[in-house]
C-alpha cells in the first residue's frame, strides 16, 4: 500500500498553478459581469419616469364667472352694466340711494343687464359681508339682502348680517352653515383680484360694455355712455 492512500488529494504545484488561473479568470469574469448588472439598474432607477403623452392636464376652474353673479335683466341684453361695489362703502349706499339703478331700468328694460361684482376694499368686514351676500344669492335672494344692507347705510358687523337674512325671509340654518365655512371666499377673493386688474381704485366703479364709469354717477352720465351703444340697435 502505497503511504498517500487515503489521504486526502493533493494538487501538484503545477496543477494548483493551473486550477487557480482558471479560477481566479472565472472570479473576474462573475465580478465584472455583476458590476455590470448593478451599473444597469442603478441607471434604470435614475432614469426619470416615462410620462404618458395621453395624461390628461388639470384646466384651472374659474372660481368666479360672470355667468354665476347676481344680475338683473336678460343675459342678450345688447348693453352690460359691470358695478364693482363693497357693501361697507358709503359713496355706494350714497349711490344706491340716489335711485339710478331703477332709473336706468325704467328707461332701457331689457335693452340692459346689470351685473354685480364684489370689490370688498373699504373695510376689514367687507370681505365676510361680500361672502355674505354670496349666500344670500344662493338662495335666490341678492337683491333682497343688497337692499337691506343699504337701506341700513352699510351697517355690516356679524349681528346686522344675520337679522338682514331673517329680514328677507332666508333658511337662517342654510345661511349661518354658508357663512361660517366661508363657501365663497375664493370666490370674493377673485372678484377682488379681477377689480384691481382692471385698474380700479375705489367703489363703486363701473364698466358699460367695455367703457369705464368712475364714481357714483347720475342717470345722465349712464345715458350719455349707453345711447349711443343702442343707437345702431334702432
Amino acid at each position: 500500500m502505497k503511504a498517500n492512500q487515503g489521504l486526502p488529494f493533493r494538487l501538484t504545484s503545477r496543477k494548483w498553478n493551473v486550477l487557480r488561473k482558471g479560477t481566479f479568470g472565472k472570479v473576474v469574469v462573475v465580478g465584472l459581469f455583476v458590476v455590470g448588472a448593478l451599473i444597469v439598474v442603478a441607471c434604470s432607477s435614475s432614469a426619470p419616469p416615462a410620462t404618458s403623452l395621453n395624461a390628461a392636464t388639470p384646466v384651472p376652474t374659474d372660481p368666479a364667472p360672470m355667468s354665476a353673479s347676481p344680475a338683473l335683466g336678460p343675459a342678450t341684453a345688447p348693453v352690460t352694466i359691470v358695478e364693482y361695489a363693497d357693501f361697507g362703502c358709503p359713496t355706494c349706499w350714497g349711490w344706491y340711494k340716489l335711485d339710478v339703478l331703477n332709473q336706468l331700468r325704467a328707461k332701457y328694460g331689457d335693452q340692459i343687464r346689470f351685473v354685480w361684482r364684489d370689490f370688498p376694499v373699504i373695510t376689514l368686514l367687507s370681505p365676510k359681508a361680500a361672502e355674505a351676500g354670496q349666500c344670500a344669492n344662493e338662495q335666490g335672494k341678492f337683491w333682497e339682502f343688497h337692499d337691506a344692507v343699504y337701506q341700513h347705510d352699510g351697517a355690516i358687523e356679524a349681528s346686522d348680517l344675520k337679522a338682514y337674512a331673517a329680514d328677507i325671509g332666508l333658511d337662517i340654518a342654510k345661511f349661518n352653515d354658508c357663512v361660517t365655512s366661508r363657501r365663497y371666499q375664493d370666490r370674493v377673493n377673485a372678484e377682488q383680484h379681477e377689480g384691481f386688474e382692471r385698474g380700479l381704485h375705489g367703489t363703486p366703479e363701473f364698466f358699460v360694455n367695455d367703457q369705464h364709469v368712475v364714481g357714483p354717477q347720475p342717470l345722465s352720465a349712464f345715458e350719455s355712455v349707453i345711447d349711443p351703444l343702442l343707437a345702431p340697435k334702432k
